[in-house]
C-alpha cells in the first residue's frame, strides 16, 4: 500500500499521477531506505517537515543511480496529491527555498499551462543559490531562477520527462494570458521619463539659442542701416569706404597727377617762376632789391609773362 497512489487522487494529464515519473526512476525510489523509512504514511502536513530538512536537488545519482531526497518526496506528492492552495502556499514561501523549488516542480508536473506560467515566473526574482546533486554524485551551485528557467523552457529535469509546455506567447494571442510585465518596468518607464525631459529640454534650449541669434542679426541690421543714414546713405566700415572712394573717383574728385604737382595755368606759372628763381639763384624780391633801381622791375616782367600766357590759355590775367 505504500507504493500506491491515494483512491481519491484524480488523474493528471490522463492518467495516474505516479505515471509522470519514469518508470525504472521509480523503481530506483521504491528501493531507497529514505522512501521505505521516512516517507511512509506521510501526510500532506507532515510532508512539509520533511522538505525542510532536504539540503539539495536532483534525480538520480552514483553508479547504481540511487534517487535523491528531492526526488522521493516529488513523487510522494504526486502519491498524495494535497490541494493546490497548498502547493501554492509551498510555492510563496520565502523562508525555505528547497521547498520553494519542490512546490514548483511538482506543479510543473500536474499544473494547467496557465496556473505554471502564472506561480513560476515571478520566482524569475528569486536570486538564491541552490545545491544540485549531479549524476557523478558531486554538487554544483545553481540559482533558484536557473531552476525556474529550466523547468519553463526544457523537456527533461531530474530525470523526469516534463509533460509538454505551449509557449507564453501562444496563450497571450489566445487570451489566456496577460502580456507578463517586467518588475523592471518602474525603472524603466522612470528612465525613459528622464530621457524624454532631457531632449525637451535641450530642444527647447536649441529654440531659446536660435531666438537669440536671430534678435541679435535683427538688432546688428538695425544698427547698419541707422550707421548708413547718419553717413548720408554712405555704410560705415571698410566697404562704406570703398563705396566712398569710388564714388568720389567716379566724379573726378580724387584724381590727382601722378607727380604730385598743381596742372592749372596758375600753378605751372607758379612753377615756372620758382625754376627761373633757382637757376638765378635767388628769389624775385631779392633780385628786385639787387637791381638798378630805374625801369620796371622782374616781378612786374614776371607777372607780365604770365598775363601773357593766361591771354594764350584764354584766363583772366592777374592784377598788377
Amino acid at each position: 500500500m505504500a507504493n500506491q497512489t491515494d483512491p481519491l487522487a484524480s488523474l493528471v494529464h490522463g492518467t495516474n499521477p505516479q505515471n509522470l515519473i519514469e518508470n525504472v526512476v521509480k523503481q530506483r525510489i521504491y528501493e531507497q531506505m529514505y522512501w521505505k523509512e521516512e516517507c511512509f504514511a506521510l501526510t500532506p502536513e507532515s510532508l512539509l517537515e520533511k522538505a525542510v530538512e532536504i539540503r539539495c536537488v536532483g534525480g538520480t545519482h552514483g553508479g547504481q543511480r540511487k534517487a535523491t531526497k528531492f526526488l522521493c518526496l516529488v513523487l510522494k506528492l504526486l502519491q498524495l496529491q494535497p490541494d493546490k492552495e497548498i502547493i501554492y502556499e509551498f510555492i510563496t514561501n520565502e523562508d525555505f527555498k528547497y521547498v520553494r523549488v519542490l512546490g514548483a516542480f511538482y506543479l510543473r508536473l500536474v499544473g494547467s499551462p496557465k496556473e505554471i506560467y502564472e506561480y513560476l515566473e515571478p520566482l524569475y526574482h528569486d536570486f538564491r543559490k541552490i545545491r544540485k546533486l549531479c549524476v557523478d554524485g558531486t554538487y554544483s551551485v545553481v540559482h533558484i531562477d536557473e531552476a525556474v528557467q529550466e523547468m519553463l523552457t526544457e523537456t527533461f529535469m531530474y530525470d523526469t520527462s516534463l509533460p509538454r509546455l505551449p509557449y507564453r506567447h501562444t496563450l497571450v494571442s489566445v487570451g489566456r494570458l496577460k502580456p507578463r510585465a517586467s518588475a523592471l518596468q518602474d525603472e524603466f518607464e522612470a528612465v525613459r521619463k528622464k530621457l524624454e525631459e532631457k531632449k525637451a529640454k535641450m530642444e527647447e534650449e536649441q529654440r531659446r539659442k536660435r531666438e537669440e541669434n536671430l534678435e541679435l542679426e535683427k538688432m546688428e541690421a538695425a544698427e547698419r542701416a541707422a550707421q548708413v543714414y547718419r553717413n548720408g546713405g554712405v555704410p560705415s566700415g571698410k566697404a562704406g569706404r570703398q563705396e566712398d572712394r569710388g564714388r568720389r573717383d567716379d566724379f573726378g574728385e580724387n584724381k590727382r597727377p601722378r607727380s604730385g604737382r598743381n596742372t592749372s595755368p596758375e600753378g605751372r606759372g607758379t612753377h615756372e617762376r620758382e625754376t627761373k628763381s633757382r637757376r638765378t639763384g635767388g628769389s624775385t624780391s631779392e633780385r628786385t632789391k639787387e637791381g638798378d633801381g630805374g625801369g620796371q622791375s622782374k616781378e612786374d616782367l614776371a607777372i607780365q609773362e604770365a598775363n601773357a600766357l593766361r591771354a594764350k590759355l584764354g584766363l583772366k590775367p592777374l592784377r598788377m
